[in-house]
């Protein structure tokens, strides 16, 4: 617990608190080549990850009341490996993006945070098509039938 001076600066009451380091910054390894430096555009990046995930989520929802994939190569994994491979298909592919951002980035800023930005707005497409799919056959298509 810290109280006042007379001259207004705190003053340590433990002898203990005088040996308090100061915190390490978040983020970093301090394991030599381990260390890398903080991530730039990370709020693109939970954006991204965000609408992947869903993309995943909605698309077996789709599989499952009957519908089938556009993308020849998703289609291919699903066949052959189910969900799980479209998991990994998906990790994979948002890895390889989230690099190339910050390799991108790290050289040419502005372009870097464009590349993040653009895979934000392409991932969400799916998601909103999917959705729109969902509510129109789930809602729409039975309340005409």
């Amino acid at each position: 617990m810290a109280a006042m001076d007379s001259d207004h600066r705190p003053r340590l009451r433990h002898e203990a608190d005088r040996n308090i380091q100061p915190p390490r910054p978040v983020g970093r390894t301090v394991i030599g080549w381990l260390s890398s430096p903080d991530m730039r555009y990370q709020n693109a990046y939970l954006w991204f990850i965000l609408f992947s995930a869903m993309d995943v989520m909605l698309t077996w929802k789709i599989l499952a009341r009957g519908g089938i994939e556009l993308n020849p190569v998703a289609r291919m994994v699903i066949d052959d490996w189910g969900l799980w491979g479209a998991i990994a298909f998906k990790f994979c592919l948002m890895l390889f993006v989230i690099v190339i951002c910050e390799v991108v980035g790290r050289r040419r800023e502005r372009t870097g945070r464009w590349l993040a930005r653009i895979a934000v707005g392409i991932s969400a497409c799916p998601v909103a098509y999917s959705l729109w799919l969902l509510v129109y056959h789930i809602l729409i298509v039975p309340a005409r039938g």
